[in-house]
């Protein structure tokens, strides 16, 4: 069994996974790091038995890092594999896709390029927004977490391969901010389409030039929210 598991995550989930997998391994050592500094400062620590898991997190890590583990790293990725790359849960909702799901894969020196182990996937209703994809997705990571975990912390051997393959277009956080920016001739309803994609969760927002000066319309604070997916 791995003796030491690096979780890479949030503070919130780092809250909940920790006492998850210390149920399933009460002696192995587990460690939550948030920020790429930590995670770093972590792995020259010592790599020996190490295995890192990286959990709806923002942070890429870098290939000489990974190369210092003495095995396959792992990411849950909150988007299924044909939505690759950063915020899968707003694409997912403005292209509409009725079936979406999480990922588990293995790292790879370039961000959801490494093979894949299991997909959750889940049928979505009509209309989702933002939030809805998020929560969805969300909860499909979880439930990866939840039938993993098992592995992933009692027995050092790779964890099988899957049959599924990443496809689409890997998408970056230049891009979602690109579709946040819109002309003064856009519609009505592409200008509604990119909002519950792109910004309906508070601290979103869209902006549009007019006459040489710039106007921005934000998410008030008070609106519905899912949780926030860094990855």
């Amino acid at each position: 069994m791995p003796g030491r598991l690096l979780l890479l995550t949030g503070e919130f989930e780092a809250g909940i996974l920790l006492p998850f997998f210390t149920r399933h391994a009460p002696e192995a050592r587990i460690e939550a790091v948030h920020l790429g500094t930590q995670l770093e400062a972590a792995i020259l620590a010592g790599t020996e038995d190490t295995r890192l898991l990286a959990f709806c997190t923002s942070v890429i890590v870098p290939t000489a890092l990974l190369g210092l583990l003495p095995g396959p790293s792992y990411n849950i990725h909150p988007g299924p594999p044909t939505f690759p790359g950063r915020h899968p849960e707003c694409w997912g909702a403005y292209h509409g896709a009725v079936r979406f799901g999480s990922t588990l894969h293995e790292m790879a020196p370039r961000v959801d390029e490494g093979p894949i182990v299991d997909v959750q996937w889940f049928e979505m209703e009509t209309g989702g927004g933002q939030a809805a994809y998020g929560m969805r997705a969300y909860q499909a990571a979880i439930q990866l977490m939840i039938r993993w975990a098992p592995w992933l912390i009692n027995d050092d051997r790779p964890l099988p391969r899957s049959t599924d393959r990443w496809s689409g277009t890997k998408t970056r956080r230049a891009d979602l901010e690109a579709m946040c920016r819109v002309t003064p001739d856009i519609d009505a309803a592409e200008f509604e389409r990119r909002r519950r994609a792109f910004a309906e969760q508070p601290g979103g927002r869209m902006s549009v030039l007019l006459h040489g000066r710039e106007f921005h319309y934000e998410v008030p604070p008070e609106a519905p929210t899912a949780p926030r997916l860094g990855d």
